[in-house]
């Protein structure tokens, strides 16, 4: 990162360079933290590149900000010393793209032992899923050309953009992706989703229970329950085990507990898990097939996790075995009958 673009960065947002701490969690974005007026804050610079872009940045950041204004668990977006949501930093190679937002609490969800996750913090998980869900049927961007792209018009887990070479699960995936573009998208079932919610983009507090959703770079238009599909996919790679399904179902039916509390969605839409599981599956076996070597099991245990077992993912998506099994109507009626 060069020096200059950094201390740029830094004073449009009324700090010294100095006081700036290079942090883990940027690809391609480098990240920094800093405390100011007693808050900690997230500095985000973003190299020029072809995938985000000035105007993309700015909406999902007005999206954000909407959502904390709404009393959503998402970290506020801090304006510059201009009054601006980004800055556009020149460098030698061209534009870089800085963004503040406050450093949300806790832990990643990913890194949350098994045992320390309980019924009443996977209902908090669903209920702030589900708040974000019911504001998003308030907003409307402050432009028109700040509208987030639809989820099969950029590239995220469920739309990869990329080809895939197995002819075999390409055939497969295509048929998710007929029946998926044949349902239906009326306000209930359909609006801004943050479209990549695994447990790597939350922050938990186990002792006060907060769960903080971050990282809408890929915040786009689709099924709510795409958001929802997206929680119990990995919690399932993240933690296999025997019991599975009976795990699956434990996990659903608190999530649902808190998520209808704050937003109403039919049992159509869970019924309809399935459909998006199958869609997040193959989109994310496409991401991955390529690099995965299951004689080093250890190179990403996620991705081991997520590719092995017997059958293995392939043997799986070829044989059009459920990513899970459950009884989606009545863990939708249980969870109904809570409120």
């Amino acid at each position: 990162m060069q020096e200059i673009v950094v201390t740029r960065a830094a004073r449009c947002y009324g700090v010294a360079p100095a006081q700036l701490t290079p942090l883990d969690g940027g690809h391609f974005t480098h990240v920094y933290g800093f405390t100011r007026d007693g808050q900690e804050y997230v500095l985000r610079i973003t190299p020029p590149n072809e995938e985000m872009d000035a105007r993309s940045t700015l909406a999902y950041l007005e999206w954000m900000a909407f959502l904390a204004d709404g009393g959503a668990c998402v970290p506020r977006p801090s304006l510059s010393a201009e009054g601006r949501l980004l800055e556009l930093i020149e460098g030698e190679d061209g534009s870089y793209i800085a963004t503040v937002v406050e450093k949300a609490r806790g832990v990643l969800g990913q890194e949350l032992p098994l045992e320390q996750w309980t019924d009443a913090l996977y209902e908090q998980l669903g209920r702030v899923v589900g708040r974000m869900h019911a504001l998003a049927g308030k907003y409307a961007p402050s432009d028109t050309t700040l509208r987030r792209p639809a989820w099969d018009q950029i590239g995220n887990c469920f739309h990869p953009g990329e080809p895939l070479e197995d002819a075999a699960v390409a055939a497969r995936r295509e048929e998710v992706l007929r029946a998926a573009s044949a349902l239906p998208t009326d306000a209930e079932g359909y609006g801004l989703i943050h479209a990549d919610l695994h447990f790597a983009n939350l922050f938990v507090e186990p002792e006060s229970g907060r769960i903080t959703v971050f990282d809408f770079d890929d915040c786009a238009y689709g099924w709510y329950a795409m958001d929802i599909a997206m929680g119990l996919f990995d919690i399932l790679v993240l933690h296999p085990q025997e019991g599975r399904q009976a795990f699956a179902g434990r996990f659903l039916e608190s999530y649902l507990r808190g998520y209808l509390a704050e937003k109403p969605l039919d049992v159509c839409w869970i019924e309809r898990l399935p459909l998006f599981l199958k869609l997040v599956e193959t989109g994310v076996y496409t991401q991955v097939y390529r690099y995965y070597d299951s004689q080093e099991p250890d190179a990403d245990p996620w991705v081991s996790s997520f590719m092995g077992g017997e059958p293995d993912r392939r043997a799986r998506i070829l044989g059009g075995v459920p990513y899970v099994e459950l009884d989606w109507r009545g863990i939708w009626e249980r969870a109904q009958s809570s409120l």
